[in-house]
């Protein structure tokens, strides 16, 4: 099915959908899915989600998401059922300092892994957002051990650029992140 898009609750957000997953800006009733994420260290870490939920938390947290667009950071969406619009995860894009160059991030809460979302909504985003003037390359950085984010990154046309040593902070240390990207002509049949 060809991808749906409309404007969202925030300037120019997409509200994307494939029939199975929608992508759309945050609203208050995304709570239940922010309270479940900021439960989970495997997600909590190394993102802006509440380190203890609260109601004032979590809202904080969605204004957070709406507040990306209107800086010039990047844009922050919601990943849902299509069938309820039950919030599943998160997309994001993000600017890089190079100009054309976007960072692609997502997560997937536990009760909706293995469903499909997370690869429906990296593919939804990435196909609205390289069809936009201007951006040239989406870039992913996945820890090596995460074999879920892989899957998910080779499943939407990314390819392994290589591995980058010592590159992402981490307490005291610093983790090797996997560099993945995807530009237009890795997925031009689909244009």
């Amino acid at each position: 099915m060809e991808p749906v898009y409309r404007i969202g609750l925030i300037p120019n957000s997409p509200h994307l959908t494939d029939g199975h997953t929608c992508v759309r800006a945050w609203t208050f009733e995304d709570l239940p899915s922010v309270h479940e994420a900021s439960c989970d260290p495997s997600i909590a870490y190394g993102t802006s989600l509440p380190g203890v939920f609260s109601d004032k938390e979590g809202r904080a947290f969605i204004e957070r998401q709406w507040s990306r667009f209107s800086s010039g950071e990047g844009l922050s969406l919601v990943v849902a059922e299509n069938s309820n619009n039950k919030a599943t995860g998160y997309v994001g894009l993000f600017h890089r300092q190079q100009l054309g160059i976007v960072g692609l991030g997502y997560w997937t809460v536990a009760s909706h892994r293995r469903q499909g979302h997370a690869l429906d909504a990296v593919k939804l985003i990435t196909r609205w957002a390289l069809r936009i003037h201007g951006i040239y390359r989406i870039e992913a950085l996945v820890d090596p051990l995460n074999t879920a984010s892989t899957k998910v990154l080779e499943g939407a046309g990314f390819l392994r650029e290589g591995l980058l040593r010592n590159f992402y902070p981490s307490g005291e240390t610093r983790l090797d992140m996997t560099l993945f990207s995807l530009i237009r002509s890795d997925i031009e049949s689909e244009f």
